[in-house]
């Protein structure tokens, strides 16, 4: 049974840290929902007012609302978990990874975090977050994070997003959070393969078409991550 010296009346609460109620939900960084006018990917957002953890219903439920660039919706039926995984342990289906944006994300991923928050910002162990803010303009927007997504076809574990996150975890030699996806219903859009078949290559030597830039892609099948706003 709880002690009663272990209760506080949330009113006394609220008066040993001399804070009213309104000021407590400021320094609780609610968002204010009602006022988003645009979703967004993380890196536009110039000013970041709320972090919120996504529960595991809404996880799924964003995860399950993917599309393919056909319209399919491949993990409508599909189960997800929030796990450690050693990437030497997943394919690619990727051929090159961009130096830039691996440079970037060790930069700057940690300090959109840290700055404000007290959150584990190490980019191998975030979780998922709504991020809402404001961008260049002023404007209130949403941006999601998500870990790297890995899909599950057989006894196979291939990358679907967050090859460059993956990439600085082999690279370092540790694990990394990442949602995996079973009970998939469209097969993934390209063939899975090691990583020693990766090209580090600059951002300006990009292939401009995207069947250059996968192992044997079915364009169809591709996860179109921007039709919810997930910065992929």
């Amino acid at each position: 049974m709880l002690q009663p010296e272990w209760q506080i009346d949330f009113p006394e609460y609220l008066e040993r840290l001399h804070l009213t109620e309104r000021h407590f939900r400021k320094r609780l960084r609610l968002p204010m929902i009602g006022q988003v006018k645009k979703v967004l990917p993380l890196r536009e957002l110039k000013e970041i007012h709320s972090v919120i953890p996504a529960s595991q219903e809404l996880l799924g439920y964003l995860i399950a609302n993917i599309k393919t660039l056909s319209g399919e919706l491949p993990f409508a039926k599909a189960k997800i978990e929030m796990l450690k995984l050693d990437p030497q342990q997943l394919r690619i289906g990727q051929k090159f990874a961009y130096r830039e944006n691996y440079v970037q994300l060790l930069e700057e991923l940690s300090d959109i975090f840290r700055q404000k928050y007290a959150i584990n910002s190490g980019a191998a162990n975030l979780g998922a977050f709504l991020i809402f803010g404001e961008d260049a303009d002023g404007v209130s927007a949403l941006a999601y994070y998500l870990p790297p997504i890995v899909e599950q076809h057989k006894d196979e574990l291939v990358i679907m997003d967050g090859i460059h996150r993956n990439y600085i975890t082999l690279q370092v030699g540790t694990t990394i959070t990442a949602i995996l996806v079973r009970n998939i219903q469209t097969p993934f859009p390209c063939s899975g393969h090691n990583w020693q078949e990766i090209r580090v290559i600059s951002l300006n030597e990009k292939p401009a078409d995207i069947r250059d830039r996968y192992f044997d892609l079915h364009k169809e099948l591709f996860r179109d991550l921007k039709y919810l706003g997930i910065d992929g």
